[in-house]
């Protein structure tokens, strides 16, 4: 008995809903409309044959509106980031590049042995950048041959001045990585961790992949002297900013980035989850 009552009542409830609905809404667009709010002789007949289909295509219109403005959201938001990405990966320091042309010149004009295997590495850092770095996604081993490329000129640069070493282990060839995410930070060990005043630099990076998840740090020398100290640039500028950024944009929720400072050294640790 309850449960009959219960339902005639939210039959007449939604009955009346509708027919409130119908009438403000949709009898406007009747002929010989509007029609009475409550006519219990031609509401059976107005509610079966108008008002209920007619709420239900007004309903399906309004719910394919809103899809359409969703989807509309979501294209401009992947627009959004896909600009913004393709922003952060141009602002790769181009300083080493023109340093790096700089003493290819000179080592051409000595007839340097050094210089064809300069040409070889700038041109795979250059193809690299230019190119490969405008897909979303290329392998790890492709990061890590321009890493190698970029510590090989630095090399040159530095000459034994600079103590580096690279380790990295990596269990699977085809593993797929954001482009420029890992030499980014690289370059910037390089950038703030080799300065003039230090009397020994020194960078140290590993690199750990297995399965799905990397782990990679960068342990570098910096200077005491705090005029000369350029840590706080490299924690607050826009080296690490970008950096922050790509992660927040490609690895929301799935990377673990730890900086550390010491008096004389700073290390950046950064715990990935690549799928």
């Amino acid at each position: 008995m309850a449960f009959t009552l219960s339902l005639a009542f939210t039959i007449g409830f939604l009955v009346i809903l509708f027919r409130m609905m119908g009438y403000y809404y949709l009898d406007q667009f009747c002929v010989d409309g509007p029609y009475p709010l409550l006519s219990f002789e031609d509401f059976p007949l107005y509610m079966l044959s108008f008002h209920f289909p007619g709420l239900i295509m007004y309903f399906h219109k309004v719910n394919r509106e809103q899809q359409k403005e969703r989807e509309q959201l979501y294209t401009l938001e992947n627009e959004k980031v896909s600009t913004e990405l393709k922003y952060l990966k141009a602002q790769l320091n181009p300083h080493f590049l023109f340093n790096t042309l700089n003493n290819l010149y000179s080592y051409v004009i000595t007839k340097s042995p050094k210089a064809p295997n300069m040409v070889l590495q700038l041109s795979g850092i250059l193809d690299y950048i230019l190119y490969k770095s405008q897909q979303k996604q290329v392998s790890l081993a492709a990061e890590v041959k321009t890493i190698e490329n970029y510590i090989s000129l630095e090399k040159i640069k530095y000459g034994n001045r600079l103590k580096i070493n690279f380790d990295k282990e990596i269990s699977k060839n085809t593993i797929q990585i954001s482009p420029l995410l890992l030499l980014s930070m690289v370059e910037n060990a390089f950038k703030h961790g080799v300065s003039g005043s230090i009397q020994k630099p020194e960078i140290r990076i590993q690199l750990r992949q297995f399965n799905s998840e990397l782990d990679f740090s960068i342990w570098n020398t910096k200077t005491e002297d705090k005029s000369d100290n350029k840590t706080d640039a490299y924690k607050t500028g826009i080296g690490l900013i970008n950096i922050k950024r790509q992660l927040d944009l490609i690895y929301s929720k799935k990377h673990e980035l730890i900086l550390q400072e010491a008096p004389t050294s700073f290390i950046l640790r950064l715990n990935l989850k690549l799928t």
